[in-house]
């Protein structure tokens, strides 16, 4: 038994079903599995990874575990799962760990990791760097205004799909040789938010506006949603996007077909910015 958790997030949900349909027997933890939608065949468990007594049931009889971090962070879930039985731990990490424990971001994910190799599990870490889903963001602004606002307008990143990293890690989870692999990922292309706008404008038959935004503006409004150790971390990671712009063949070489383009992942969520 595979135990996917944030299997309704943006990447566990392609975990579950990438697994469903190689025919593996998949659980998808969620705090609410009611409100969930899973395929049919899908077991699905209640669960808190942040409250460690509410996961015995979902761990019984599991081998291999997709974890991710929840925003509260709690690292005691390796070593439960381990006592549990769990053989192998694929997380989630993040390309940030390479910046230390410096950024918040990177020390959250590094501490994970070390909690896994701690936990005595075998284990494979995940290191994406940007997410296409990040765009996300301009879809109120481009809906309402037909314009994209942000800082760092000029800077090139390949940003990568949640259903590519997803595909990476079915595979670590269902088949052997990726125990003690760290797999940095990207997408197949290095591009700047601007680009993205132009092509999101093509797609939809529009001309959008694109404006760059001072930093300290931008970390004025992201400050409103998060805590400020993340934001400065973001804002860090923004800054020093240069170390993290070379586009990399991990994806295809552990599933064995190229990641999505920027412009294909647009095309299938393009009703998200109509």
């Amino acid at each position: 038994m595979i135990l996917v958790t944030g299997a309704t997030g943006t990447v566990g949900r392609h975990v579950v079903r990438e697994l469903h349909a190689a025919g593996r027997k998949v659980r998808a933890l969620s705090r609410n599995p009611e409100k969930a939608s899973f395929p049919e065949g899908v077991e699905t468990t209640a669960g808190d990874l942040t409250k460690p007594d509410t996961l015995a049931e979902a761990l019984t009889g599991v081998e291999k575990v997709f974890w991710v971090l929840p925003l509260a962070v709690n690292l005691e879930f390796p070593r439960i799962a381990r006592q549990h039985g769990v053989r192998h731990i694929v997380l989630l990490s993040s390309m940030a760990v390479e910046f230390g424990e410096a950024n918040a971001i990177g020390r959250n994910h590094l501490k994970a990791e070390q909690a896994v190799r701690e936990s005595g599990a075998d284990w494979t870490f995940l290191r994406p760097g940007g997410f296409m889903t990040n765009t996300y963001q301009w879809a109120d602004s481009i809906r309402s205004a037909g314009v994209v606002r942000v800082p760092f307008g000029d800077i090139s990143s390949p940003a990568i799909d949640s259903r590519d990293i997803a595909a990476v890690a079915a595979k670590a989870l269902s088949s052997d040789g990726h125990e003690g692999k760290i797999y940095p990922l990207t997408g197949p292309e290095s591009i700047t938010a601007s680009e993205q706008v132009r092509i999101l404008g093509e797609l939809l038959g529009r001309q959008l506006g694109f404006e760059t935004i001072p930093n300290a503006i931008a970390r004025e409004a992201m400050l409103r949603h998060m805590p400020a150790e993340i934001v400065d971390a973001l804002v860090d990671l923004n800054r020093q996007s240069q170390r993290f712009s070379s586009v990399l063949s991990t994806v295809e070489e552990v599933t064995g077909r190229p990641p999505h383009t920027f412009k294909q992942w647009a095309g299938d969520h393009l009703d998200a910015f109509r």
